[in-house]
C-alpha cells in the first residue's frame, strides 16, 4: 500500500503516480511550488499545463517531462474526485509530493550495466477548501 506523508482523512481525495519515468528533482521543485502557493486543484493544474507549454517557468526553466508526470497525477486525483462526487472547483491541494522510484538499469551484454533510468513516485492529497 501505498503511503502519503500526511494523514489522510475521509473526505480527503487522493492519487498516486508509482514509478514514473521522470527526474525526481524536477518533480520536487514542481511540487514544491505548487505546495508553497497553496493552489487550489484547478490553478494548480492550470500552472502544470502552462509549464509543458512553456508559458510559465520556475526559475527560468520549464521542466516539460517532468510537469508532463505531475500533471497525469493531478488529472488522476481530478478524476477520483469526480467518481466520489465532489466538486472539483472547492478543492484545494492539501500537499503534493515526488519521492524517489525504484531504480531502473538498461542491460548490456556480458556483466556489464548501462544507463541508471530515473524514476519518481509522485503522491497528491486534496481537501475541500
Amino acid at each position: 500500500m501505498t503511503g502519503y506523508p500526511v494523514q489522510v482523512e475521509e473526505e480527503d481525495v487522493k492519487a498516486a503516480g508509482i514509478d514514473l519515468r521522470i527526474s525526481r528533482k524536477k518533480a520536487h521543485k514542481i511540487c514544491k511550488e505548487i505546495n508553497n502557493k497553496k493552489m487550489k486543484l484547478e490553478r494548480a493544474k492550470e500552472f502544470v499545463e502552462n509549464l509543458v507549454e512553456g508559458e510559465e517557468d520556475i526559475e527560468g526553466k520549464t521542466y516539460k517531462k517532468a510537469a508532463e508526470g505531475v500533471l497525469e497525477v493531478i488529472k488522476n486525483a481530478e478524476n477520483n474526485a469526480e467518481f466520489k462526487g465532489i466538486d472539483t472547483g472547492k478543492l484545494r491541494v492539501k500537499t503534493i509530493t515526488a519521492e524517489h522510484g525504484t531504480t531502473l538499469r538498461r542491460r548490456r551484454r556480458r556483466r556489464d550495466f548501462g544507463n541508471r533510468l530515473k524514476t519518481a513516485n509522485v503522491k497528491i492529497v486534496l481537501e475541500r477548501g
